[in-house]
């Protein structure tokens, strides 16, 4: 049973945000010491780390994706691990929506003609913008933030196809397989984790089968994007945007051809970085970490054996 006036020392990778911390977290300055660790998407954490820190007892993804956290690693030498997949959802699916409108309308190149002096020089065709009432948008991946995306773009009038191994009914649109998304939708978006099966998902050959004049949006992981396919198809104009949160690698090198096109938008992987969503990233990532301290099973447990009793007193007992 967990004591009155016991306290827990927790360390965070970045940036605290002004809110209340709960009275038995002591935050540390360094993940020495720590016996939780709420970390972002970039670090890996492992075995080495683990080994690193005897007193770590459970490491909190802020965030839905854990990539970078060896899970199995962690669980060896009795650390927990957990995310917070709930936390990032509206922040996140908001920016993707503003990444398919940017691009659709080319809001970067209207914006670099009108500041070089071009004014509204151009007929609507040459313009280029795509009107998305009554097109197709093809989610790859439909979780969360997927499924918020796709309601968005309901609500614009568009018909939402849904690509997703993992459910048997849409949660919105309809449910497609690979091969009528990449064939029917004038946007796909991308929603789904970085595996060995996704890496490179679209590639020469998936961007081949798309419909002329395809927009890519990707808020997932960069590495479910095979950049230079993706290059040769804007530089062919087969495909006619693309708007990317997250590259391979990330940040993309400052000369990367990418980063310098007026059909292309970039940003450093912050679509989660609002103000409410990065404080409700900390408050659900801290909820799991002292759920598990105090002796509770955490909501989003990612080591489903951590649950069972045996397992359970084995990672309590590390350095308790």
């Amino acid at each position: 049973m967990r004591r009155s006036d016991q306290r827990y020392r927790v360390w965070i990778d970045g940036p605290v945000p002004d809110i209340e911390m709960p009275a038995d977290v002591d935050l540390v300055r360094s993940p020495a010491g720590a016996e939780a660790a709420i970390v972002g998407a970039s670090e890996p954490w492992g075995d080495a780390a683990c080994r690193r820190l005897p007193d770590l007892k459970v490491v909190v993804r802020r965030g839905i994706g854990f990539d970078n956290v060896d899970v199995a690693a962690c669980a060896a030498h009795g650390v927990a691990v957990c995310n917070a997949p709930d936390a990032p959802t509206t922040s996140t699916a908001e920016h993707a929506l503003a990444l398919l409108l940017a691009v659709s309308k080319r809001l970067k190149s209207a914006e670099r003609r009108l500041r070089d002096g071009d004014g509204l020089v151009g007929t609507p065709a040459s313009v280029g913008a795509l009107e998305l009432d009554g097109r197709t948008l093809g989610l790859i991946g439909c979780g969360r933030i997927g499924r918020r995306l796709g309601a968005y773009a309901e609500a614009l009038g568009m018909r939402v196809l849904a690509h997703d191994p993992h459910l048997d009914v849409a949660p919105v649109g309809r449910l497609a397989d690979l091969e009528e998304v990449w064939s029917a939708a004038d946007i796909v978006s991308l929603h789904a984790p970085a595996t060995p099966a996704t890496r490179h998902l679209v590639n020469a050959t998936s961007l081949a089968a798309m419909r002329p004049g395809v927009v890519i949006i990707n808020c997932a992981r960069g590495a479910l994007v095979d950049h230079d396919a993706l290059l040769a198809a804007l530089e062919s104009g087969h495909v006619a945007g693309a708007g990317l949160d997250v590259t391979d690698p990330e940040p993309l090198p400052a000369g990367h051809p990418l980063l310098h096109r007026d059909d292309v938008l970039v940003t450093p992987h912050v679509a989660s970085a609002t103000g409410a969503g990065v404080v409700r990233l900390l408050t659900q990532a801290l909820e799991g970490a002292l759920t598990w301290l105090r002796g509770g099973t955490p909501d989003h447990l990612l080591d489903a054996a951590a649950a069972d009793p045996a397992v359970d007193r084995r990672l309590r007992t590390r350095s308790d």
